[in-house]
């Protein structure tokens, strides 16, 4: 009797069945870690915005109530929240990190990267630049509000004069190709149909940004409206630009000031 011997082994199609489950299985990797890449970054610039907003709260403990000068286009370190003016040249303040130290907030968190969002790769020729965020226009020692409307609404320089603290903004992560100095305009003026942006926010977070609030809570906002959020450029953007029955413009202004 002949004894027959059976050769066990994989046929093509299994092959391409395993193949198939391996790179599957490969790519489910990868967007975890993206994701899980993403959320820690999300998480990073949340924790910069709450220590940027506990270095400003405790200015005003030490200042007797006085807000840090938050003022427009001003370029005197040691006499606003912070200064310079960024954009995608060889500018000097783009890198300069004495703009920061010199300014009156960094004695209370002597750590610079927390003015950048970790997301933030805007820069020049691989440079990075200092600074992700700004400061809410009608907050603050000599804030301007918005240039163009009449004097209807709170400028609070002192913190008591702040009404609804857990809703008023205080920092902002600014959109790469429209932050320039430290402050971020709302026009709460215009409404409605009349709507404008003057100021872009970031979206670094899954089409979100994060921002800080004048009782120190950090939230994070995801954006409703693709006018919101134009893709970097790498260039400066235009601003100031109509933006009719926007909902995040309105959701903005809700958390800017407050009549008077």
């Amino acid at each position: 009797m002949r004894c027959q011997k059976f050769v066990a082994g994989f046929s093509i199609a299994d092959l391409l069945t395993i193949l198939g489950v391996l790179a599957l299985l490969v790519l489910l990797q990868i967007t975890a870690f993206a994701h899980n890449k993403g959320n820690s970054h999300r998480a990073v610039c949340a924790d910069n915005l709450r220590r940027l907003a506990l270095s400003w709260l405790m200015y005003a403990d030490d200042n007797r109530g006085k807000l840090v000068p938050n003022v427009y286009d001003s370029f005197r370190p040691t006499n606003n929240w912070v200064a310079g003016l960024l954009d995608f040249s060889s500018g000097s303040d783009n890198t300069n990190l004495t703009l920061i130290t010199r300014a009156r907030l960094y004695p209370y968190n002597q750590a610079v990267e927390i003015y950048r969002c970790p997301e933030d790769l805007s820069g020049y020729r691989g440079v990075l630049r200092v600074r992700s965020y700004s400061m809410n226009s009608w907050v603050g020692e000599s804030a301007t509000g918005w240039l163009d409307g009449p004097d209807q609404f709170q400028k609070p320089a002192r913190i008591s004069q702040i009404r609804q603290p857990d809703q008023t903004f205080l920092f902002i992560e600014e959109h790469p190709d429209s932050i320039n100095d430290g402050t971020f305009f709302v026009d709460i003026y215009d409404t409605g149909q009349a709507a404008r942006m003057i100021d872009f926010p970031a979206a670094f977070h899954y089409l979100g940004i994060n921002l800080s609030f004048a009782d120190g809570s950090v939230r994070f906002r995801q954006w409703l409206d693709a006018r919101t959020m134009p893709p970097s450029r790498n260039t400066s953007m235009t601003l100031n630009v109509p933006s009719p029955n926007n909902p995040d413009i309105l959701w903005l202004q809700g958390i800017t000031t407050y009549r008077k």
